[in-house]
């Protein structure tokens, strides 16, 4: 599996940055005990050390409670210039963000996964990839974290009082699975499916973090 080798990328881009209703986690069936799914991470960027095993066990579980832990995974840990050419050139922004999200399998309805695969084929059983700034997700960390905010759901409302980077980074990647799972938030109606998809992923989270102490 290779970073950003999508020929669907262009059209399928996510972002972040505006945070995030569909099915829930439940409709997202794709089980078998034959295959173990690759966690591909990419760390580039070197001003900020990252635990890269605490990010693929992280992913792990949040890929075994979406019921999708046969399915690879790419995440590319990079820098703000990194970030901005690929939102420049698929989103037309000229700007960095968090975390951009490369569907795979974008033709799906939000939750689903393919009816049957080709295990021969890895691009069957490719969810895709994302692409995450790690000095954006410092700046912030150091803007936002540790002050008060409003209760709210979903990632945004959980990350905002985060100062760490890594937990901001774990929660990203919450996101940014919903996102490889074609749930958006471009309208009322998708934004509600995916806020509440990602509470539930929030609360896996939560439990993964409990269970590292």
């Amino acid at each position: 599996m290779a970073f950003l080798c999508c020929a669907r990328a262009a059209t399928s881009l996510r972002s972040a940055t505006s945070l995030a209703r569909a099915p829930r986690i439940g409709t997202a069936r794709y089980a078998s005990a034959q295959r173990v799914g690759t966690v591909l991470i990419r760390n580039t960027q070197r001003s900020i050390p990252i635990d890269v095993d605490a990010v693929e066990s992280v992913t792990r579980a949040l890929l075994e409670r979406l019921r999708c832990s046969e399915f690879d995974v790419g995440i590319w840990l990079t820098t703000d210039a990194t970030i901005r050419k690929y939102n420049t050139r698929f989103r037309g922004m000229r700007k960095s963000t968090d975390i951009l999200s490369f569907p795979f399998h974008d033709e799906l309805a939000p939750g689903a996964l393919p009816d049957a695969v080709d295990r021969d084929d890895e691009d069957d059983l490719n969810l895709g990839d994302m692409v995450v700034s790690v000095p954006y997700v410092r700046r912030r960390a150091e803007k936002d974290g540790g002050r008060d905010h409003a209760p709210g759901r979903g990632v945004a409302a959980a990350m905002a009082p985060v100062a760490d980077v890594e937990e901001r980074i774990h929660m990203l990647l919450v996101h940014g699975l919903c996102h490889l799972l074609n749930y958006d938030h471009e309208t009322d109606d998708e934004f509600e499916d995916m806020v509440a998809l990602e509470d539930e992923l929030l609360a896996t989270y939560r439990d993964w973090r409990q269970r590292r102490r």
